[in-house]
């Protein structure tokens, strides 16, 4: 099949869709019988690596969801596409190529306080038609999946699963002691560390765990700092004044944006990895820092708790309370931290991206039948 891909998360910082699509285009381009296209409004930034079998297409006229609507139809029947993945979830409302729409959370209609206006106004104006539209919908964890039949249930005929992997590179060796401590030194001035990695928006409740590291701290002074490592979202501004009115602020180390190769870094460095997250599609930072075996805590939100399984602590979302005594336990019991740091690895290595594409050829089958 030629099987086209909506590149448009590849043109800014990589986040969890943008990992998501490039793995995706890989993982498609591995598999035999398959040519694979990543369309975009304009030129990568940095022109995705392409293994073979993958080809390049970017125009330079309309912003983003104009293209979507307005160019790429036809440029898919240019090119003679079989189906779109629309790895935006988003899809065209018009245009003869069948596309698969790949949702990896609900939040734009659920939660659309969480969000920025911008991302609304190219969203859910055109929810409602790609829900009719699509002809398969691909959700990125069973959770998303029941989410959205719940929500609309003539869609559970069209919804398939096709869970996120994580790269191969986070099960590495996570190197010596001398390099834990130049992390450290880069980012902690030298401390041990609690890490969030995740972009600073509301959703992702960082002020919880703020919260919870506080007592933590009142309790024993000795106990890690905290870094917040990931690029400012919508409204991280009520969070930033909340750190810097903190008693503790100088333990806490907002890192920024942190690629990839940094990011593996962190989770190798970190005495515990905390995801205090209020709602998820999927997960991909608790996915990533168990493959690095990197001690984890979770909120049991419904898709953390099936990512993280056995493998990863968990706390009531928004208990702060019950956050710190998580954490406290990830930190001090070493039978349980030994337990984790191998669970963590195992778990991990049940989400490959390798499956999801597979899943994800699969889905895009079905959905190129319904052009014939």
């Amino acid at each position: 099949m030629k099987i086209a891909v909506d590149g448009r998360a590849l043109l800014a910082e990589r986040t969890g869709i943008g990992t998501y699509t490039d793995a995706i285009v890989r993982g498609l381009a591995r598999l035999d019988g398959h040519e694979v296209g990543l369309f975009a409004p304009r030129p990568f930034p940095q022109a995705p690596p392409r293994p073979t079998g993958v080809s390049l297409h970017e125009d330079r006229g309309l912003p983003g969801m104009l293209w979507l609507q307005a160019t790429l139809p036809r440029r898919l029947e240019e090119w003679g596409a079989d189906v779109l993945v629309s790895a935006l979830t988003i899809g065209p409302v018009r245009g003869e190529t069948p596309f698969v729409s790949v949702v990896h959370d609900l939040t734009p209609v659920t939660h659309p306080e969480w969000h920025a206006r911008r991302t609304l106004v190219g969203f859910v104006p055109l929810w409602d038609r790609t829900v009719e539209r699509a002809a398969r919908v691909a959700c990125v964890s069973e959770a998303t999946a029941r989410d959205l039949v719940a929500r609309y249930p003539e869609t559970a005929e069209r919804v398939r699963v096709a869970r996120n992997g994580v790269d191969r590179d986070f099960f590495a060796p996570g190197g010596d002691e001398a390099a834990r401590r130049r992390t450290r030194d880069r980012c902690a001035g030298g401390k041990p560390f609690v890490l969030y990695l995740g972009t600073l928006e509301p959703r992702k409740d960082v002020g919880t765990l703020v919260a919870a590291c506080e007592l933590l701290w009142r309790r024993r002074p000795s106990r890690p700092d905290l870094v917040l490592a990931g690029g400012a979202g919508w409204k991280s501004e009520p969070l930033r004044r909340r750190i810097e009115a903190s008693a503790f602020r100088d333990r806490i180390h907002v890192a920024g944006y942190a690629e990839r190769d940094t990011a593996r870094d962190l989770y190798r460095a970190a005495e515990v990895f905390a995801y205090p997250s209020i709602e998820e599609g999927f997960g991909l930072p608790l996915l990533e820092a168990m493959a690095c075996g990197a001690p984890s805590v979770s909120s049991d939100a419904a898709a953390l708790v099936e990512v993280g399984g056995d493998a990863a602590l968990r706390a009531p979302v928004g208990d702060a309370g019950a956050l710190a005594e998580a954490l406290e336990r990830a930190l001090d019991d070493e039978g349980l931290r030994a337990r984790l740091r191998k669970a963590g690895p195992e778990r991990a290595a049940i989400f490959g991206w390798d499956e999801a594409a597979r899943r994800t050829a699969a889905v895009v089958a079905e959905a190129a039948e319904t052009r014939r």
